[in-house]
């Protein structure tokens, strides 16, 4: 998985998902790692249920944009 994620995402992650949060100088490393695993989970979490095979088993659009909102 940590692979196939290096390949999908060519530029460094924390540039792209909430580096506001990841960059916290209040925070250790262990901290910033296990925010950017809990954003990483809510986005997949998202990315998942909005490709399931059935329109009916993806989730509405409108709760997608409360959800991608919360991990902003």
């Amino acid at each position: 998985l940590e692979a196939m994620g290096a390949e999908a995402f060519p530029v460094a992650i924390s540039d792209a998902i909430a580096s506001h949060v990841l960059n916290k100088s209040d925070t250790t490393p262990t901290e910033r790692s296990a925010a950017m695993n809990e954003l990483l989970v809510m986005i997949m979490e998202i990315g998942l249920s909005c490709s399931r095979v059935s329109p009916n088993e993806r989730m509405d659009m409108k709760v997608v944009v409360v959800g991608l909102r919360r991990i902003r």
